[in-house]
């Protein structure tokens, strides 16, 4: 199972050639990454941050983009849970527009479990492994490209 949510580009969202703004793409990516644990998992991710004081920052990044997304598109974002570690997850994101399965682009991102109040790495709680595996997203799941 993945989560989905659906996402409108505005205006200020593109650039002067009439495309997305690549960071933009990626602002949208952590949007839905944040809605997923509202929608998904029941536990607003500001609650995990500010009460759980447990943060996922991420520590690796990488993104590929197949085609422009333009004003007024209203792209699907996916988010799956690729791997799952001792203290990092990797998650998969992409978008898709309308009924083409095929992504306009995706990213793999780590993260690592900190501790806010010391800003240190620390074991990712069982409770996350277990409320992610739902999420889980196989290798072969996860688009390829166009």
């Amino acid at each position: 199972m993945t989560y989905r949510t659906r996402l409108r580009y505005r205006f200020g969202d593109i650039d002067d050639a009439g495309i997305a703004y690549y960071p933009k793409l990626l602002h949208y990516f952590h949007c839905a990454f944040e809605d997923w644990w509202s929608d998904g998992l029941g536990h607003p991710y500001s609650k995990l941050m500010h009460e759980d004081k447990l943060g996922l920052p991420t520590v690796k990044l990488e993104a590929e983009f197949f085609s422009p997304v333009r004003y007024g598109d209203e792209p699907w974002v996916h988010i799956g849970v690729l791997r799952i570690g001792q203290s990092s997850v990797e998650f998969g994101f992409w978008m898709t527009r309308g009924d083409d399965p095929r992504p306009l682009c995706k990213a793999r991102v780590t993260t690592v479990a900190v501790d806010m109040d010391a800003m240190q790495k620390q074991e990712l709680p069982a409770e996350w492994r277990r409320r992610f595996a739902p999420f889980a997203l196989r290798e072969e799941d996860f688009p390829s490209g166009r």
